[in-house]
């Protein structure tokens, strides 16, 4: 018998990594269906943390697979490392497309922060430097980044009862204390390739140049534009491509604040 020609087909994480490019760099999708499939997947079986019981997070491996992601910038993912990474992806190029007015996409970026940038703090924040990393993103296409509104975070999941990570007597985190946790993360690092091992350095400044009307993100890039990229291992060409991309935006942004 002839050997099946028929692609599987593809992944949320496919998806999402297929039509990111074209989010960030003209902020549309050619098919509003695409968006979606990305939020079929939603609270199901897979989803990181869902058998805790967040609700908001998407599911981009079965329950049962050995997850895995490569970004296009080269850094490698897996576990459970991989299924955050996996659902920061998608949030965020739900949140590219402009559907931050849709509960779901608020949850999605609140189930996020909530391991992420709203644990106890004191630079535990329970995620890799390159997870953090993505969550920047987040950040920058959140409209209510600057807000002091509370952040709709349910906290009623049992994992949120671990009080070495999260403080029942203070969950009232904002917009902006995420915004501020993160920017004071990002300047940290900045300082020390060693501070954000397995992450490339571009990886972190792209989503920080849409930050740039901060001090901090100003003193970061400046820090990042100094430095070898130390924070990854070499990666293959395709990937060293997308790393000089971002190279290049941040070359010119520094060239432009200088007037050269």
């Amino acid at each position: 018998m002839p050997e099946s020609t028929d692609v599987p087909p593809e992944s949320a994480l496919e998806l999402a990594l297929r039509l990111w490019p074209r989010l960030r760099d003209g902020g549309s999708v050619d098919d509003p269906s695409d968006l979606d499939r990305l939020l079929g997947t939603q609270n199901l079986p897979g989803a990181p943390n869902h058998d805790c019981g967040q609700q908001f997070t998407f599911a981009c491996f079965p329950p049962d697979a050995a997850p895995a992601v490569t970004l296009p910038t080269g850094e490698e993912a897996g576990g459970d490392e991989a299924r955050f990474v996996a659902h920061v992806l998608v949030t965020r190029v739900l949140l590219g497309a402009g559907l931050a007015i849709d509960e779901r996409v608020t949850g999605a970026m609140c189930d996020a922060y909530a391991f992420s940038w709203a644990t106890t703090g004191g630079g535990d924040y329970l995620q890799s430097p390159l997870a953090l990393a993505l969550t920047l993103w987040l950040i920058a296409l959140d409209p209510g980044s600057a807000s002091d509104r509370p952040l709709p975070i349910d906290w009623t999941p049992a994992c949120f009862e671990q009080h070495d990570h999260w403080d029942p007597d203070y969950r009232l985190f904002s917009h902006y204390d995420v915004r501020e946790r993160a920017l004071d993360w990002a300047r940290y690092v900045s300082a020390d390739p060693q501070r954000y091992p397995g992450v490339s350095a571009w990886t972190i400044v792209e989503p920080l140049l849409r930050l740039k009307d901060d001090a901090r993100a100003n003193i970061a890039l400046g820090q990042f534009a100094e430095a070898a990229d130390a924070g990854a291992e070499r990666a293959p060409a395709a990937a060293m491509l997308e790393r000089n991309r971002v190279a290049g935006m941040l070359r010119d942004y520094l060239a432009a604040g200088s007037g050269g």
